[in-house]
């Protein structure tokens, strides 16, 4: 089943992508009126002023929640090419195709045995696949299996090592 949704001001649409939410809580934390995981729909954007929405989009480390101009004529000078704009073109993949056919932040999907491994400038290594993470004392840690997700700090800043919890984002880590 497909679970992703999209919220709309009138000024932007903000989709969110569950599969891809890694959980740091950048969003409910920094905007707990617009992001709230108690009430439901958890998103409300009317709770908020359409650069304050698109300032907490920004910030979440992960693809989960993107947006896009409602009407791309009518913008808010400085965010028109925000990094987090999501490309229209792909509505239809998310919002109609059956999850398991989806293809989540521009790669394909993992099939039985694939791992894949996704690097992007800025953001933290999200790994997907079957794959098993292993401490230094070689304890598994996390879960294990086919088609799991991971998202890996590239910052060191985290405080949930190895995972990210968003502190790329306060630290301006770049590469």
């Amino acid at each position: 089943m497909n679970n992703n949704r999209k919220y709309s001001n009138g000024t932007i649409t903000v989709v969110w992508q569950p599969a891809e939410c890694i959980h740091a809580g950048v969003c409910f934390r920094s905007l707990r009126r617009v992001f709230d995981p108690v009430r439901r729909p958890w998103i409300d954007l009317s709770a908020a002023e359409t650069e304050e929405i698109i300032d907490i989009v920004e910030r979440c480390p992960s693809q989960a929640l993107t947006f896009f101009w409602n009407d791309p004529e009518r913008t808010i000078a400085g965010k028109k090419h925000s990094h987090k704009l999501f490309d229209t073109a792909h509505l239809g993949r998310l919002f109609s195709a059956p999850a398991a056919e989806q293809k989540i932040g521009g790669t394909p999907p993992v099939s039985a045995g694939e791992t894949t491994v996704l690097f992007r400038e800025g953001q933290p290594l999200t790994i997907s696949g079957n794959f098993r993470i292993i401490n230094w004392t070689g304890k598994e840690i996390g879960e294990s299996g086919l088609n799991r997700r991971a998202v890996f700090c590239r910052c060191g800043r985290s405080a949930n090592q190895p995972f990210c919890d968003g502190s790329h984002i306060e630290s301006g880590f770049r590469k």
